[in-house]
């Protein structure tokens, strides 16, 4: 993958997650600044995706903890195998919403 597909992959992503915590009524509010994507939940609490254009990584970061995602496979996974969108899901839970991304 090259620096231009990094980018359009994650802001394909970034317009997922917020495409679909609407559509599931998720009280919470996106923002993307630069290449931070924030997620604010009603209790003010944050999940943060990000960009790491060096690495070509994808950064996950929320009260369950923080990870580093790699594309392998056609997706994005860490070096333990977890993948991306079940991390979401947990984040969001931890922060007190239920969702699912397909």
């Amino acid at each position: 993958m090259n620096v231009a597909e990094f980018h359009q992959n994650i802001e394909q992503i970034w317009l997922s997650i917020e495409e679909q915590l609407e559509q599931q009524d998720c009280d919470v509010d996106c923002d993307t600044q630069g290449s931070v994507f924030t997620i604010t939940f009603a209790d003010r609490s944050q999940v943060v995706v990000n960009k790491q254009e060096p690495l070509l990584e994808l950064w996950l970061a929320g009260k369950n903890g923080g990870f580093h995602f790699a594309f392998k496979n056609q997706q994005w996974v860490t070096s333990d195998g977890k993948l991306f969108w079940q991390c979401l899901e947990e984040a969001c839970r931890a922060h007190g919403e239920t969702v699912s991304f397909a």
